[in-house]
């Protein structure tokens, strides 16, 4: 067993009764912290390693429930982009990987994720079909991270019909598309042995590694694919990831093809449960939140990704006073250009506050933080998560507090979601391990990871010309 004390610092539980220690201290043994409190550690336990911290805010990691690490080279990608521009557009810059540049996509996002304070994510991965080879790739680069993940295997075996235009495309494109095979489906049955086969070798990894079923979007996958999804999530007590309703476009459709929302097609299919956790979930009506409230399902909001794509803001007020569970997530890099949570923070508590005149009704600071740690928890399955309190898992940050937006200390909470911007991180420790020590990720070397990711990026965009082609085509007739 390994012991590490964390002593002398401000701490910031959590908890039940919602702490803060102003020089307090964490003991964690093997992964877990077996005592917080308001003094110096008087134990008898001597630890194999003390951490001072002095001038330093302790907190619950954050949860970034949404993101995408096939998406991690594409910070600052296009702009004033439509939806489906966006999307046929990142289809040619994240297709066709081998295995190593997977790995190369995963190692930078998690550089991102670490170094701003995050220890855990769900990762909806990948945009395309996959192979067995590919998740074991995506999934043994997150367990060299360190970090704690949820892979969502993202699939569809349907048409993604929310991103063709409603004219139909000339021929000689929709001919060079089938030649590229871009978005091609993939088939439920091809699925079933695929999901079944990795989630039986890798779900609980480690400790830290989980695998979800996880529906690009209901919308383009069939009702037999959302009942495998619901048939692989209850006999291996896994969750279930999606996207839900991120476009005006896919509720209409989903109206058109089921003659409900889709929220209550999932409702109807017998299959809307606790289990799933559904990043944007903008466009629902009020039969909707309360249905994902009365079945506890979770709503990742990405008020970020929405806001730079256009495609809406999530009715977060109003599903926070409903009961619904929310979550947090940065989306991909593709979308949001980076992995800092605390900005996505910040917009979830203030994207909706001019618009709303009674104050009581504003998303506070602390509504905010409790959905980049408990809501994600939730999303992950992972009670415990996201609290400095003895029996949960020693997933923790330490902020530097001689930072200019830390002086003086006023209120942690509100500092956290409305000042702290990632820079202050010095320390990460995840499962009880430090990853990030002095700003600097000990899993892997990233200065390594850079050159790598500059060479594959360039290697893509050769190799990948003919998507890029295509797709370029595409995002000119959608609108």
């Amino acid at each position: 067993m390994t012991t590490t004390l964390i002593r002398d610092a401000t701490i910031l539980t959590l908890d039940a009764a919602e702490r803060i220690f102003a020089r307090g201290h964490v003991l964690v043994r093997d992964g877990t912290i077996v005592a917080v409190g308001d003094d110096d550690y008087a134990g008898p336990e001597v630890p194999d390693r003390t951490l001072d911290g002095a001038s330093r805010l302790v907190a619950p990691g954050l949860i970034n429930a949404h993101t995408h690490s096939q998406s991690s080279t594409m910070a600052g990608f296009g702009d004033r982009l439509s939806h489906p521009a966006f999307m046929w557009l990142t289809q040619a810059h994240t297709s066709r990987r081998t295995p190593d540049e997977i790995r190369l996509a995963v190692l930078l996002t998690a550089w991102g994720l670490m170094t701003s304070g995050t220890t855990a994510a769900i990762d909806h991965f990948p945009g395309q079909r996959f192979t067995a080879a590919d998740m074991d790739a995506v999934l043994a680069a997150w367990e060299e991270t360190g970090l704690r993940v949820a892979l969502g295997m993202r699939f569809f075996d349907g048409a993604f019909s929310d991103i063709f235009p409603d004219a139909p495309l000339p021929d000689a494109l929709r001919d060079r598309m089938a030649q590229v095979e871009i978005l091609k489906p993939q088939g439920v049955d091809e699925l079933r042995d695929l999901m079944t086969d990795t989630i039986a070798r890798w779900h609980g990894r480690a400790g830290r590694l989980s695998v979800f079923p996880a529906p690009s979007n209901p919308d383009r996958c069939t009702d037999a694919a959302l009942l495998l999804c619901a048939e692989l999530a209850e006999r291996h007590d896994t969750g279930i990831h999606t996207h839900l309703l991120e476009t005006r476009r896919q509720a209409a459709l989903a109206l058109e093809k089921y003659g409900e929302t889709a929220v209550r097609h999932l409702e109807t299919l017998g299959v809307l449960s606790a289990r799933w956790s559904c990043a944007h979930s903008i466009w629902l009506d009020d039969a909707d939140i309360d249905l994902l409230a009365a079945r506890g399902a979770v709503a990742v909001l990405n008020p970020e990704s929405n806001a730079r794509i256009g495609t809406g803001l999530a009715r977060a007020p109003e599903m926070l006073r409903r009961g619904v569970t929310l979550a947090l997530g940065t989306d991909g890099a593709s979308a949001n250009d980076n992995m800092v949570l605390h900005e996505a923070m910040r917009a979830v508590a203030t994207s909706h506050r001019a618009g709303e005149q009674d104050r009581s009704r504003w998303i506070t600071a602390r509504d905010a933080l409790r959905m980049a740690t408990a809501g994600g928890a939730a999303a992950l399955r992972r009670p415990g998560l996201g609290t400095i309190a003895p029996g949960a898992p020693a997933d923790l940050a330490l902020y530097r507090l001689d930072a200019p937006w830390w002086v003086p200390l006023n209120d942690p909470v509100a500092q956290l979601v409305f000042a702290e911007t990632g820079g202050a991180v010095d320390t990460v420790m995840i499962d009880g391990k430090i990853v990030v020590e002095n700003r600097k990720v000990t899993t892997f070397d990233t200065q390594a990871l850079a050159e790598e990711v500059r060479a594959m990026t360039r290697s893509l965009r050769k190799r990948n010309a003919d998507l890029f082609d295509v797709a370029t085509e595409i995002a000119g007739v959608v609108p």
